[in-house]
């Protein structure tokens, strides 16, 4: 099957891009719970479903919950680094995303919602 390729962002990065995510240049495809989406390089997962929840309105996390910084334990998921690759539990405040990870449980108190197309 193969893990998929980075996508090259073409546009401008708002303000509100830039602060939240960094400057990127590249955009991974990750599945979370079943669903594709592109978010950002170089971010950890927490941030990545941030981005999916602010472009695609398709996950509901309780961010305020979260620590960020790994202190607490708070932000536990299960996810695979890529389909091949077997279910690992991680904090999603200091796992990196990577191109084809699989987000299996999103970290406790977070949902699925029907993506916007």
């Amino acid at each position: 099957m193969g893990t998929p390729e980075p996508i090259p962002f073409e546009g401008q990065h708002s303000e509100d891009d830039l602060e939240l995510f960094g400057p990127y240049r590249y955009l991974y495809p990750i599945d979370v719970e079943g669903d594709r989406f592109l978010v950002p390089e170089r971010n950890y997962v927490l941030r990545a479903l941030q981005y999916v929840e602010i472009k695609h309105r398709a996950v509901r996390l309780p961010y305020w919950d979260y620590c960020w910084n790994d202190t607490v334990g708070c932000c536990e998921m299960t996810y695979r680094e890529s389909p091949e690759e077997p279910e690992q539990i991680g904090r999603a405040c200091r796992v990196e995303v990577q191109p084809g990870m699989q987000i299996v449980k999103l970290p406790k108190g977070g949902r699925r919602c029907a993506p916007k197309r």
